[in-house]
């Protein structure tokens, strides 16, 4: 009876010691990712000296310093073991994230750690970070991704490529960036549609210059048959008709 009590008891300690560590390992997990988004150098230090991660708290931990926009953060998790290529829960990676919010120091650090510049987003309409970056403006992000050898031409599942979200949204420093990559100027959704003729509907006059300038054609027409112009002219601007006229455009 005495010997069972003992084992019992032991038993009993065993499992709340393993309780206890795992108690422990959850709060240190917390803690990593809590002070990485704080943007806490020497607190994440401290905490992945005195602590093992898995590589999955890692990765959380990176998308927390990625959002707050510390590249040293970021790369003090790289050096831990974090993944550049991680992935969060909607399927971007660490770089399209980075991309996405303008963090141009974060993107460095990414892409010297081996950062898949043209990975795709599959649960996100299969975007890049060059199209993020695009789409949003961030001109600064755009310029070293173009430097890491990002496809110019790769393209959304919709068909849009990042030619075409930054002609819809009428970035001007990032416009001329594009077009010095040389993409492909006239190639078309399933509806026809241009960048020319996504930049005319909505009257972006520095994207619809350079478009042309760059010899973008003037005239393609749309599977409805119409054009850069008609669009222009039936959303109403008037500077961009003149300047699409001025052009040749029918």
């Amino acid at each position: 009876m005495i010997v069972l009590q003992k084992f019992n008891f032991i038993l009993l300690l065993l499992v709340l010691l393993c309780f206890s560590t795992n108690i422990l390992a959850n709060s240190a997990d917390r803690d990593l990712i809590t002070e990485a988004g704080k943007a806490r150098v020497s607190l994440v230090k401290e905490l992945l000296t005195t602590n093992s991660f898995e590589k999955e708290t890692l990765n959380a931990a990176l998308f927390a310093a990625i959002r707050r926009g510390s590249k040293e953060v970021t790369q003090v998790l790289l050096e831990a073991g974090a993944d550049a290529n991680a992935r969060s829960s909607n399927s971007f990676t660490a770089l399209i994230q980075a991309s996405m919010d303008g963090r141009h120091f974060v993107v460095e650090a990414l892409l010297a750690a081996g950062a898949d510049v043209n990975a795709v987003a599959p649960d996100e309409n299969n975007v890049t970070a060059l199209m993020m970056a695009s789409q949003m403006g961030r001109h600064e992000v755009v310029e070293l991704l173009l430097a890491a050898h990002a496809d110019v031409n790769a393209s959304r599942s919709d068909g849009m490529t990042s030619l075409m979200l930054v002609s819809q949204e009428g970035h001007r420093r990032v416009v001329p960036l594009l077009l010095d990559a040389k993409p492909n100027l006239d190639v078309s959704l399933d509806n026809g549609a241009t960048a020319l003729m996504i930049a005319s509907q909505h009257g972006h006059l520095s994207a619809i210059y350079a478009l042309i300038a760059a010899g973008a054609n003037v005239n393609a027409k749309a599977s409805n048959g119409i054009t850069a112009l008609g669009l222009a002219t039936r959303h109403r601007h008037v500077e961009a008709v003149k300047l699409l006229k001025d052009a040749g455009g029918k």
